[in-house]
């Protein structure tokens, strides 16, 4: 189990909103299998900065798992690792929006990070490729 970070290094604090009461969206596009990933790792999806209000988050499978018995990933922070959705099923083309724990919104006060952790079962060849949407407020 590691943790892997996918995020984009040109994303920074700052970008793209410019001042308080912006709502903007945030989005990566994960090749898991180039990221190397394996059965329990967490993948560091998407940055959450102090003053940002999460509005919703969207995981989009755009290339599917196979898996040969299960390949699911649940979506949080370093909190709750299923805070925000408790499943998506990677082998599946399709958009996930089931919120989890923290309902559709949760206010960070402190830095931190949208996460994905995976579990495989079964021999897998094809880990897939995913997008991750969140739509933020910054609120300070």
């Amino acid at each position: 189990m590691a943790t892997l970070n996918a995020i984009p290094s040109n994303v920074v604090k700052g970008i793209p909103f410019t001042g308080v009461g912006k709502v903007f969206v945030v989005s990566n596009t994960i090749d898991l299998d180039k990221l190397g990933a394996a059965n329990g790792d967490v993948v560091q999806a998407l940055p959450v900065w102090d003053g940002i209000r999460v509005l919703g988050i969207e995981v989009g499978v755009v290339t599917a798992s196979d898996a040969a018995t299960s390949a699911t990933a649940t979506v949080g922070d370093g909190n709750d690792a299923d805070g925000f959705i408790a499943s998506v099923d990677l082998k599946s083309i399709g958009i996930t929006t089931t919120p989890g724990a923290y309902g559709y919104s949760k206010r960070y006060t402190t830095d931190d990070t949208v996460d994905l952790t995976l579990a495989y079962s079964g021999a897998t060849t094809v880990k897939g490729k995913v997008v991750v949407r969140a739509i933020y407020a910054y609120m300070e």
